[in-house]
């Protein structure tokens, strides 16, 4: 072989190894467009619309909404069941999901509910114009700032996946830490919990996670004061949830609980230029006036982003769901029909615009 043609073979072999490895490394293109923040345009305008949106009523939501429900998984079946869909024929405008697990490469989270699976229910939902709403409970990292990072590094990875075939990301609000009286930042001081928030914060921003609204979340426990861990940086939404389970239900209680949540958070909200929302239920609801003498007059009174109830799971027996189902008797029903059929009360199917530009 002549020098002349050593150095075309050459040639030859070097222009295939670039494009074998430019071709590699082509990433999809994506048509989601960036605002000046760094967020992500869709993300930028969920902030201002969960705000505003308030104004003209309340996103009716649930836990794991299209998931799961009496009798049935998403995952186990492959339907496109919903409980509440099944019931009133509307969809819930907000579904809420559990993301511990994420962060150490677990196939399922804490709930039992694939990743996989939340990731292919946050798409549908994102497509139709719904509001997605994410907790991480996040393990103890026992002060390993190394292990800390991973896990921040996989909660962004999972973040970066919940996009469209255009490469379109599902704007959520991310509730980090959410304070549950259980976990075990729950007993970190004030000061203490509020600098682990914003260290994780800012690790996920050096993995350019764009699509996420933070939010604040808290389990009201009577007597206590709400917001006292409140981390006064990037937040967009509070969240307080307050369940009554059916061993101890006490409705007088509850009621008077959801005057003193909304009378505390609210105003709180409203100062710090958050929205408010609120998660609860009663499990196995005992008297459907819940929905219609309880939580429908609060929501007629005050401007509460969205309403969602806990998650309907198991079978009728074992009687854990926080909405009525088809099947369950007309006095757990009745009242929730009421809420429904009220004005203020926005489902899936009359959501419109919250993630565009208005």
């Amino acid at each position: 072989m002549s020098a002349k043609n050593g150095l075309i073979w050459m040639w030859i072999l070097l222009v295939i190894a670039t494009c074998a490895s430019s071709c590699g490394e082509k990433k999809k293109k994506s048509y989601d467009e960036i605002a000046m923040s760094g967020l992500t345009t869709r993300t930028e305008n969920l902030k201002e619309n969960i705000k505003t949106y308030a104004n003209k009523g309340t996103l009716i939501g649930q836990m794991y909404g299209t998931l799961s429900g009496i009798g049935w998984n998403r995952w186990e079946c492959d339907s496109d069941r919903c409980d509440m869909k099944a019931l009133c024929g509307y969809r819930p405008a907000a579904n809420g999901y559990e993301l511990a697990g994420i962060e150490s490469g677990k196939q399922q989270n804490t709930d039992g509910v694939p990743f996989k699976a939340i990731r292919e229910d946050v798409l549908k939902n994102f497509n139709k114009g719904g509001l997605l709403l994410m907790n991480w409970t996040m393990p103890n990292y026992n002060g390993n700032d190394d292990l800390l990072e991973e896990y921040a590094k996989q909660l962004a990875k999972y973040l970066d996946t919940l996009q469209d075939g255009y490469g379109i990301k599902a704007p959520v609000v991310l509730y980090l830490l959410p304070i549950d009286g259980k976990a075990w930042y729950c007993q970190l001081g004030k000061d203490e919990y509020i600098d682990l928030y914003k260290k994780i914060q800012g690790l996920l921003d050096d993995e350019d996670v764009t699509n996420v609204v933070y939010g604040y979340s808290e389990t009201y426990q009577p007597g206590k004061n709400l917001m006292d861990r409140y981390p006064d940086h990037n937040i967009d939404v509070v969240n307080v949830s307050y369940f009554q389970y059916k061993s101890a239900i006490n409705l007088p209680l509850y009621q008077q609980s959801i005057k003193n949540i909304i009378t505390q958070s609210l105003a709180f909200a409203q100062e710090h230029n958050n929205a408010f929302g609120l998660t609860t239920g009663v499990e196995s609801i005992g008297d459907s006036s819940v929905f219609s003498d309880i939580l429908l007059p609060e929501l007629k009174q005050h401007h509460i982003a969205y309403l969602t109830f806990g998650r309907n799971q198991g079978e009728p027996i074992q009687e854990h769901y926080f909405t009525p189902y088809p099947g369950v008797e007309n006095k757990k029903t009745h009242g929730f029909m009421q809420l429904v059929n009220d004005e203020v009360s926005v489902f899936l199917e009359k959501l419109n615009g919250l993630y565009l530009k208005h």
